[in-house]
Formats: structure tokens, C-alpha cells, sequence
């Protein structure tokens, strides 16, 4: 009888005595945690191995892509009678409330008034957190900005979000970015300087203007900020507040702790923009300036097939921006006072796997048919606790779970 090899759980999952998903080389619970994940030898088992091309699975069955998935949330989110006013389903399908349908040409349920809405009243316990625990979510934000310099996006900057348009505040951030990762003792003071520089720069070209420079603007007819490089800026800053909050250089530190209340106005400026933009998707394709200077309109843009999708990934980006925002500098504000401070709030954001994977839109359109993308509150995602798996959640749902309930709760989930 021909034999295959039965695959064990990895060394990290049994010792913890958690349930291992034996993906490779690493497990899903390993890459999130960020420990080593080593499975031990192989034993043969009786099971008999087709042979061929198919007998062992190639990368895309081990690493589904996510043109491909077709999970549901378990059975149990649909069977014990979840408000799916709260939840949303995907464009124009039944069930779906109608305080999140917006009859607005270029927009759908992900860009209607309710999902803009900033919850004030979100209660996080911040003093039930360690100061350890606030530090590791912090290496696991320097981890998302790593992968963005190394792989083109994280899970709040998209993959196709600077495809076409590519802001140069947010090429500066990337480009500075890029250099601290790779900086060494003797040119860290020379990488210190182009981040304050650039940082400057960024303050400077987009500094609120006085009465009279409103009015000169005016008269000479300048083109406002879109949507686009609202979320450029805001994500510009956010990038040299990371490294400048959470490194060791004083003089950084101090100049990043001023720039605190600017980000906070950022981000308000972009969730407030966003939220009465008409097409999201039209200033990812192209800026009002060059679609004015070409002749085209939000009308022609229509035509492309793309143009529901890149309101998305813009209005997803912007929404997990903002929650990053927050909780990076909120982090920062109790680990400097060591004690408490008031929350700055919650967004909506997408919690399904697989959904801000989608590399296009046809993808992404047949997920969102097929299963609950788990538009949520930032205040509701305890819910996920009981009614889905963590591996139904993308990664940074798993962040802001933990962030939000620590990591005790998250032990008792299985992550």
C-alpha cells in the first residue's frame, strides 16, 4: 500500500496546546503571533497518495490566493440572529439595510453616511493594557511599514491604492522610510536629518492657510486636495510619526510630539472629505485638476470596470488609516504618561479574510456576492469572539482585536 506523510501540528502551536492550521513553510497562528514555526519530522501514514501532478499541492492550494477564496463565516453568524443592519453583506444584496445604501452614482454600501460615523463613545480600557503589550503593537506596526517597503502594501495601505497616482508627499514618506529601515550607525544621524526634513517639508506644502492666502487661492482658481491626497498626507505624516514617537532619538521625539494635533486634523479633514466626495474611485484613477485639463468627468471615468473597486480599496484605506492614526499616537500618549487618556473613537472597518486581499475587482465583487465582508464598529467586533474563527478574520482585524480587548481574550480565541 503506498504511504504519504501525516503532517503534525508545528512545534509553537502544540507546546501552547492551540489548534495548528500546518500551512507552509509557516502556520497562519505563527505569522500572526510573529514566533518561530517549526513543524517536527513526518511519519508515515496508510493513506494512500495519488500519484501524478497532483499529488502534492502546489503554492496557490497551500497560500489560496484571494481570487480564489470562497470562505464563509461560520454557520453560527448566520443561524443566531445577527442584526445585519450592523453587518454588511456587499453591494445591493438582500439583506442589506437601507441606512447603508447610498443612492449616489458612484458609491454603495461601504460609502453611505452611517459608515463615516466617528463612535466618540468607544470604550477601550487602555490602563488594562502592559506597557509591554502597547510596545508589541507597536513592532507589529513597524512590521506593516517594513512590508510596505518591501511589497508595495500592508493592511492599511492597499496594493493597487498609488497604482496610478502616486502623491509626492507619499513617495517622500516611502523614500525615507526605506532609508531608516536600511540605516547603520554611521549614517543614522544622516537618515535622522532627511526624516525631519521631509517631514518639515510635508507640514510646510500643506499647512492651513491664512484668510488672505485662502482668498489669493480663490482668485487664482487652485485645485482643492481630493480624496486621494487627503489620505496621501495623512499616511505621509503617519510614517515619520512611527519612527520618530517610537525611536530613541530625543530631538525626533520632540518634534513628532508637536506634530501630534496636526494628525489629528488631517485626519479629520480626510474622513470629512471622503464622506461627501461624489466618486472615491474617480481620484484614484485621476486628480479633478486632470480630469478638468483633459476634458474627461467622473461620467467618462464610469466606464472603467475598476471604478466600484477603487472606491473601496480608497474608502477601506481611509477608514484603517484613521484607526491606525489614532491608536499609534493614543499608544504613544499612555506609554509617555502611564496612565489612561480618553479614546479617540472607532471606525468601520472590513473584517473578513480574503476580501482586502482581492488583486481584482472581479475578485473582489465575487466575494462580496458570495459572503459576509463583516462591515463593523470598531464597538461590535466582539462579536467576532463567539460567532467566527480567528482564521476568518484578515490580520488587521486580529490588531485591532487585540488592541482593543488585549491579549488575554486572545489567548482564550485560539490566537
Amino acid at each position: 500500500m503506498a504511504t504519504t506523510l501525516e503532517m503534525k501540528a508545528c512545534e509553537a502551536c502544540a507546546t501552547a496546546k492551540r489548534r495548528c492550521g500546518k500551512e507552509l513553510p509557516h502556520c497562519l497562528r505563527c505569522r500572526r503571533r510573529g514566533t518561530e514555526c517549526t513543524y517536527p519530522p513526518t511519519k508515515p501514514s496508510c493513506f494512500v497518495l495519488c500519484g501524478g501532478d497532483d499529488a502534492f499541492p502546489d503554492e496557490h492550494d497551500i497560500f489560496p490566493s484571494s481570487t480564489s477564496q470562497s470562505f464563509t463565516y461560520s454557520a453560527d453568524l448566520q443561524t443566531r440572529g445577527v442584526d445585519y443592519s450592523r453587518l454588511s453583506l456587499g453591494p445591493d444584496l438582500p439583506g442589506l439595510s437601507s441606512d447603508l445604501v447610498d443612492n449616489r452614482p458612484y458609491s454603495s454600501w461601504f460609502t453611505s453616511p452611517e459608515t463615516w460615523k466617528i463612535d466618540r463613545f468607544l470604550q477601550v480600557e487602555y490602563n488594562s493594557f502592559t506597557i509591554i503589550g502597547l510596545k508589541r503593537l507597536m513592532i507589529k506596526i513597524h512590521c506593516w511599514l517594513t512590508e510596505w517597503v518591501e511589497k508595495g502594501s500592508n493592511p492599511f495601505i492597499h496594493s493597487w491604492l498609488y497604482r496610478t497616482r502616486f502623491p509626492r508627499c507619499v513617495q517622500d514618506a516611502y523614500t525615507a522610510l526605506s532609508c531608516y529601515l536600511h540605516k547603520t550607525a554611521s549614517n543614522e544621524q544622516t537618515v535622522f536629518q532627511i526624516i525631519e526634513d521631509r517631514a518639515k517639508q510635508l507640514l510646510a506644502e500643506h499647512s492651513i492657510p491664512s484668510a488672505d492666502s485662502l482668498l489669493e487661492n480663490m482668485n487664482s482658481s487652485s485645485v482643492t486636495p481630493d480624496s486621494l491626497e487627503h489620505i496621501a498626507r495623512v499616511q505621509a505624516l503617519l510614517v515619520y510619526q512611527v519612527l520618530c514617537l517610537y525611536d530613541g532619538d530625543i530631538r525626533l521625539r520632540h518634534i513628532a510630539e508637536s506634530h501630534i494635533p496636526v494628525l489629528n486634523s488631517w485626519m479629520e479633514q480626510m474622513v470629512e472629505h471622503a464622506s461627501h466626495a461624489a466618486c472615491l474611485g474617480g481620484s484614484v484613477i485621476s486628480s479633478a485638476h486632470e480630469q478638468t485639463t483633459a476634458g474627461s468627468s467622473l461620467s467618462d471615468i464610469a466606464h472603467c470596470e475598476n471604478l466600484l473597486w477603487y472606491s473601496w480599496i480608497l474608502a477601506e484605506s481611509i477608514r484603517r488609516t484613521w484607526l491606525i492614526s489614532s491608536g499609534i499616537q493614543g499608544a504613544y500618549l499612555v506609554i509617555q504618561q502611564g496612565r489612561a487618556i480618553p479614546c479617540q473613537g472607532g471606525m468601520m472597518f472590513t473584517t473578513r479574510q480574503g476580501v482586502w486581499e482581492a488583486q481584482s475587482a472581479r475578485a473582489w465583487e465575487k466575494l462580496c456576492s458570495e459572503v459576509n465582508v463583516g462591515l463593523m464598529q470598531v464597538a461590535e467586533t466582539d462579536k467576532l469572539f463567539i460567532e467566527v474563527a480567528p482564521e476568518d478574520v484578515d490580520d488587521f482585524t486580529i490588531l485591532i482585536l487585540q488592541a482593543t480587548f488585549g491579549e488575554e481574550r486572545m489567548e482564550r480565541w485560539g490566537i
